[in-house]
This record gives structure tokens, C-alpha cells and sequence, in this order.
């Protein structure tokens, strides 16, 4: 038999805090089973009538009117349904409804307010609504007349330096919302500037046309803009992608030296271009930076320095090992792995050099583990130079035991993290011009193509502006070589 997985209830967003209201926006009910009022319904009454009773089961919650007028309330489904036209509902209706009126389906019906002491710390439920000091147990009604729902802290409660809030459909609760500051919203957050949107606009969010989803979509595409902002370089009169102060940054933990390793993968590191563009220096501990390249001048500095590795573990007095791929490398020679500098006679194979001293001058001293990296021609070093490609930083020289866990100390030009919920913050520094492009959109949504154009302008303007006065750190550039072939 299948299981009927439950309603999954929507993670809430309070949209400001302001002295002592706190206000939550509504959940996103736009993709709910929903129909509409096939003949009115007075208040009090039963028996409803509707165009098509399917998405809809008994005890199923709904909203009948539009959401934020006065007149939209919350009722629930009192017995079975056939499919068809006909609910049996509660007799709390207060209002009358007219024909052609929504009916939604809801899950989330109430929220429950937490305080804390600490952003992300463990919370206190606040128990006073409406300045009725009892245990809330299924929380604070969603007020479905308004365009947001709003609780003002009662002289009774404890104030707490950050609040979060859950939405619970009497039974279960939803994930937590965002912590935010009793002293209210960050002006780097998303609902901030929504909210900045919405007053130059004169707009309220609605559940159809400027939903606060739509306008966190929006402020995200205003964060991509200025991202991919392309810039006219005076010099040489080519359009270039912007690079930003605030898309610094420094990763010194994700990757560290390994013994003999020349060869360490980015792609842990959140890079805001899919290449060495990103990459501004690379320095392995304290030392100082290193040189940049190009990968066609490292494949010739490492010309005739093959590298392979083991395919077993090799331990002291072994007079053999076996590696990946022998094919690159001499008939006889010296060997480097780990510490050790080996020597061998011949070749079996594709994979094995044998030969090797048991003992004494060119012998293995040491175990060292499978896919240890074997060298031929590149004595293990200190690096000086390096080269992106295909996602790796690529190093000259094969790095030391002395050097073994030092970090590799990366700064690059990071992607900034997508603005998903109405809490998120942009680390973009001039976040002020980003309601205009939030405006432009909500104008254009309203049918008013003249003062869009006007707010699409004035975010243009501030972009351009920050663009020239901004700056950033200076790239590494490719030093290149000459090698005589």
C-alpha cells in the first residue's frame, strides 16, 4: 500500500520588527487546492456550494474571501465529500460571502513566537497573545483579513534580543523562520528592501499578482544583475565583467599541502567564474605568494618529469613496487616518493619497477600508503610557481616533508549566495540601489511602463557609479617563459 506523505508546512518569514509589532508574512497559498463559490453563502450557514469540491476532504481548512480584505475568514470542512459541488462546513462563518468568492485550501493555520537571547539560540516560547498570558499550544491565528499577520509584545513578556517564529497547523510545526533583531531588519536584508519597494511604489503584497516569493525572486535577480555587471575598460575599449570588493575572499582551511602532491581540486571553493579568472594569489603558508603561469608553461616545466602513483603500499625492503602506469618513465632511474629517493634496474610490465636495493643507498625506508605519488626528474620542493586548469591548482615542483599540512592559502573572487528567503542578507556594500530594481519590476507588474523604466534607470545609474569607484584587490598575472625546445 502507498503512503500518503503529509503536508510539508512552509517556512515562515517575519517581515519586520518594528519598536513592538512583530509582522509575519502569510504563507504562499497561491499553489493550494483551491475553487470558487458556485452560489453565496450567508453567515453561519452549512451547506456550501461550490464549482468543484475536488482537492478538498473533511477536516480540511480553507479561506473563504480574498486574503487581506476584511471580510476573509477561516472555516473548516465539516463531513465527507463526493465529489462534485457541495461542502458541509462549520456554522463560523461571520460574514456573508458572494458568489464567485475563493475558497483555498490552508495548512498553515497559526504561528508560534519565540524569543531568544542569542541569533540561533535556543528559544522561548512567548506565551501572552492578545494580552491573554496562557500556554499557547496552537499558537497565534494567522490573521487572513490583513496582508500580514502582526503580534504586538505585550508589557508582560520577557523582550529577548532576537525573535524567530514557526507556522503550526495545531499538530505540527514548521521549520523555524530566520532569527531576527528585536532592533528590526538589517538594511542589507531582502525584506528591507522589499519593503523600501513597496513604499516608493505605494504597493501591498497580495497572494496574486506582487507576492513577497515573486519579490525575493526579484531581489535576487537585482543581486545576479549587479554580479554580471559588464564594464567598459577605458584602456582598451572592451566590455568586462565586473569584479567586486565584496566578492573577495580568502578560503585558508579547505586545502592544505600533501607531501608530493602537485595537483589540489577548487571545486570545494564556491568561485564566482568556472576558471582561473576567479583565482586573484595563491600562497602555501607564510611564505610568500607564488608566481602564476600558464598551464602550457608548466606542461614544459614538467616536460620531462613523468608522475604516477602506487597501486600497492611499498614498505621497507621491498625490492619491487607497482604503480599505476610505468610507460612514461625510464628503463632505469631514480624515483621519488615521499621522502624517499629510490632506485630501480628495470621495468615488468606496465606497472611494476623492480630492481629496487632492499637495503643501503636507493632503498625504500619508510611504508608509504597506495596512491602515494612516484616521481621521476622532480625532486621534491618548495613550489614557486603555479597554474590553473580544469578545476585544479597545479604546482611547479613536487612539495616537500617540510612543508607537509601547511595550507594553501587561496583568495579568490567568490560567488555570492542566492537570496531564497525574505531574512537573507546580500553582501553586495551598496545594497540601497537594489529597491530600485525591486520598484522597476513591481511597476512594471502594475501595468505603469513609464515609472518602471524610471526605477530601472535609477538602479542603473547607482550601478554604474559603484562601478567606477569601486575596487578591488590586484590579480595575479601570468608571468610567461621562453624554453628552448
Amino acid at each position: 500500500m502507498a503512503t500518503i506523505l503529509s503536508k510539508v508546512l512552509q517556512k515562515p518569514t517575519i517581515i519586520s520588527i518594528i519598536g513592538s509589532s512583530i509582522k509575519v508574512a502569510h504563507p504562499d497559498i497561491s499553489k493550494n487546492p483551491s475553487t470558487t463559490l458556485a452560489s453565496p453563502i450567508a453567515a453561519a450557514a452549512t451547506a456550501m456550494t461550490v464549482l468543484d469540491n475536488n482537492g478538498f476532504i473533511d477536516d480540511d481548512w480553507f479561506i473563504s474571501g480574498y486574503v487581506g480584505t476584511q471580510e476573509a475568514e477561516e472555516c473548516d470542512v465539516n463531513g465527507a465529500v463526493t465529489r462534485g459541488t457541495s461542502l458541509t462546513v462549520t456554522n463560523t462563518l461571520k460574514f456573508d460571502h458572494e458568489v464567485n468568492g475563493p475558497i483555498v485550501k490552508i495548512y498553515e493555520r497559526a504561528i508560534k513566537i519565540f524569543g531568544a537571547a542569542t541569533d540561533g539560540g535556543a528559544g522561548t516560547l512567548i506565551s501572552s497573545i492578545d494580552g491573554i498570558t496562557t500556554p499557547v499550544v496552537d499558537g497565534f491565528n494567522i490573521q487572513w483579513n490583513r496582508q500580514f499577520t502582526e503580534y504586538t509584545i505585550q508589557s508582560t513578556d520577557t523582550a529577548y534580543a532576537y525573535y524567530y517564529v514557526e507556522f503550526t497547523d495545531g499538530t505540527t510545526e514548521s521549520a523555524k523562520s530566520d532569527y531576527v533583531a528585536a532592533t528590526g531588519l538589517a538594511s542589507n536584508s531582502v525584506m528591507y528592501m522589499v519593503n523600501q519597494a513597496l513604499d516608493v511604489t505605494d504597493t501591498e503584497l497580495d497572494d496574486k499578482d506582487i507576492t513577497l516569493p515573486q519579490c525575493v525572486r526579484w531581489t535576487d535577480n537585482a543581486q545576479v544583475e549587479i554580479t554580471q555587471f559588464m564594464f567598459l575598460e577605458p584602456a582598451s575599449g572592451r566590455y568586462t565583467q565586473r569584479d567586486w570588493d565584496f566578492e573577495v575572499s580568502e578560503d585558508i582551511t579547505t586545502l592544505s599541502i600533501s607531501e608530493n602532491e602537485n595537483r589540489y581540486s577548487i571545486a570545494g571553493l564556491s568561485m564566482k567564474y568556472g576558471h582561473d579568472k576567479s583565482i586573484i594569489s595563491i600562497t602555501l603558508g607564510s611564505e610568500k605568494p607564488l608566481e602564476k603561469i600558464t598551464i602550457q608553461d608548466m606542461e614544459n616545466l614538467l616536460i620531462n618529469s613523468p608522475r604516477t602513483n602506487l597501486a600497492a603500499q611499498a614498505v621497507a625492503t621491498d625490492t619491487s613496487i607497482t604503480v599505476d602506469s610505468n610507460v612514461e618513465f625510464e628503463e632505469a632511474g631514480i624515483l621519488y616518493v615521499g621522502s624517499d629517493q629510490i632506485t630501480y634496474t628495470g621495468k615488468t610490465g606496465t606497472t611494476t619497477f623492480t630492481g629496487i636495493p632492499a637495503t643501503g643507498d636507493g632503498s625504500i625506508t619508510e611504508t608509504h600508503a597506495i596512491d602515494a605519488p612516484v616521481w621521476q626528474n622532480a625532486a621534491p620542493g618548495t613550489p614557486i610557481k603555479y597554474a590553473i586548469f580544469n578545476g585544479y591548482i597545479i604546482f611547479n615542483t613536487p612539495p616537500e616533508s617540510s612543508i607537509d599540512g601547511y595550507p594553501i592559502k587561496t583568495k579568490f573572487f567568490k560567488k555570492l549566495s542566492s537570496l531564497v528567503d525574505a531574512s537573507d542578507t546580500t553582501e553586495v556594500t551598496f545594497s540601497n540601489i537594489m529597491q530600485n530594481y525591486i520598484a522597476s519590476k513591481i511597476e512594471l507588474r502594475k501595468g505603469n511602463t513609464e515609472s518602471a523604466t524610471y526605477f530601472k534607470k535609477e538602479f542603473d545609474k547607482g550601478l554604474l557609479d559603484n562601478a567606477i569607484s569601486n575596487s578591488v584587490p590586484t590579480q595575479d598575472y601570468y608571468t610567461y617563459y621562453n624554453f628552448v625546445q
